[in-house]
């Protein structure tokens, strides 16, 4: 196509539209006139106008030019398209397919029909999905990792449809996250996509420390080094808690992982200090405490009694553990604690487990047990109004608050290893502050 570009002269060439014989005036109504009568045709033609202005020779001339139309290079036809979706809620392959654009019948009855493939129906919330297919939307490749750690594929060979399933090709990684208590300890791990294998590590490596209880606060905050291992972008194990500070009520509390130079790995807090503890801090797993070490009005007396224990609500039948290493000496019932178990632990202390429901299977006075060994199951044998455990610990025959009372701690590193901890142990607290700085200032 070609287009005529205007170009004014002043000059005395030929070609010209204007007359010089008319009046300033004439020239513009008659510019006008012309304009109007002009039909409308592809070709185009631009005109140029002398402004107004003084009453002298001006002549406009006509140049037509012929432009290049550019031609645009064409997409190839058969680029293929790589998509991906988070699987949602209610998400079913029919839909899946849809948002991965397939429009392919032949890899949908596969997928239907194909006893492997039927593994794709196992779908979870939260993990993602890939496809690879042509811009019609035939499947080239699907992909997606299960959360048992496999990687499922269906594969185009030809005109033919396979599936391969093989356990995904982990790449380890460390990790960092860093949170803040508002409501609850659980609330604030959801927010910051904290896994919940770590939120639990988490909680055994301060428990001998904090009363996740009773003690935590808002703003609260915790900041956490763990392992992972990853395929494809997404999580299939989680593995320890490498380090991890908590700052509970103003308070921090640090552990870092350690082994090497004869030290079985175990968690030290920065000064060398095991942080196992000697007792457990709950003797029922997933529990809540329903009643304090205090005085309380007795549900079934009627009357103010001093609580001399703590009791922990939980179903009927939940495990009651042995909080630690220790020799039992009474496994009895009686009208008060109903069916109970009592261990003693060394010269010093003892604890005491009430209201069961059945004691552990051959469970015998004289008996040798282990911290985390099952001595019974929750329920509400005696003077109780619903299942729940009652523990009380003693230190030398009296009842003493165990949320309170000091415990000793495992033994510390040696000088040999503690030569080689000290600065494993500074450098691990350098890179908690750095990454905490990082963290408020992505906050602010």
């Amino acid at each position: 196509m070609s287009q005529i570009l205007p170009q004014t002269h002043v000059d005395g060439r030929e070609n010209t539209v204007v007359s010089n014989k008319a009046s300033w005036q004439q020239k513009h109504i008659a510019w006008l006139a012309a304009a109007l009568a002009l039909p409308i045709t592809a070709t185009m033609t631009a005109y140029g106008v002398v402004e107004y202005g003084p009453r002298e020779t001006v002549q406009v001339s006509q140049v037509t030019q012929e432009l290049a139309t550019p031609i645009l290079a064409s997409a190839s036809s058969n680029a293929p398209f790589w998509r991906e979706e988070i699987i949602q809620t209610g998400d079913g392959l029919g839909k899946l397919f849809s948002k991965l654009a397939i429009n392919d019948l032949q890899a949908w009855d596969f997928v239907r029909t194909d006893p492997a493939a039927r593994a794709l129906y196992e779908l979870s919330a939260g993990r993602a999905i890939q496809a690879k297919t042509t811009p019609d939307g035939r499947l080239l490749e699907l992909s997606y990792l299960n959360r048992a750690g496999d990687l499922i594929q269906i594969v185009r060979e030809g005109e033919q449809l396979r599936t391969h399933i093989a356990p995904a090709i982990a790449e380890k990684k460390t990790e960092y996250k860093t949170g803040t208590i508002h409501s609850s300890f659980y609330a604030a791990t959801d927010a910051v996509g904290l896994p919940d294998a770590i939120a639990q590590q988490l909680i055994d490596a301060f428990e001998g420390k904090i009363d996740f209880h009773h003690s935590l606060k808002k703003g609260d905050q915790f900041s956490v080094i763990y392992e992972t291992e990853r395929s494809g972008g997404e999580v299939i194990r989680t593995g320890k808690i490498l380090a991890a500070q908590f700052i509970n009520k103003g308070q921090t509390h640090e552990v870092i992982w350690f082994e090497g130079n004869g030290a079985t790995g175990a968690y030290y807090d920065a000064a060398g200090n095991s942080t196992a503890q000697s007792f457990l801090a709950s003797p029922v797993k997933f529990s809540r405490i329903s009643s304090g070490f205090s005085m309380r009005f007795h549900p079934v007396l009627f009357t103010w009694k001093s609580h001399k224990g703590i009791d922990y609500a939980a179903p009927t039948g939940t495990p009651v553990l042995s909080t630690a290493d220790g020799v039992v000496t009474r496994v009895e019932q009686d009208s008060g604690y109903g069916k109970f178990v009592e261990v003693k632990h060394g010269d010093q202390y003892s604890t005491l487990y009430g209201h069961l429901s059945a004691y552990a299977k051959d469970l015998k006075v004289g008996q040798a047990v282990k911290q985390g060994d099952t001595l019974g199951a929750v329920g509400q044998t005696g003077r109780a109004t619903g299942p729940h455990l009652h523990y009380e610990f003693k230190t030398n025959g009296k009842q003493v608050d165990p949320l309170t009372v000091k415990l000793p701690n495992s033994k510390p590193l040696n000088a040999t290893q503690m030569a080689a901890f000290k600065p494993f142990a500074n450098s691990i607290k350098q890179q908690l502050a750095l990454l905490n700085r990082v963290e408020l200032a992505q906050i602010d």
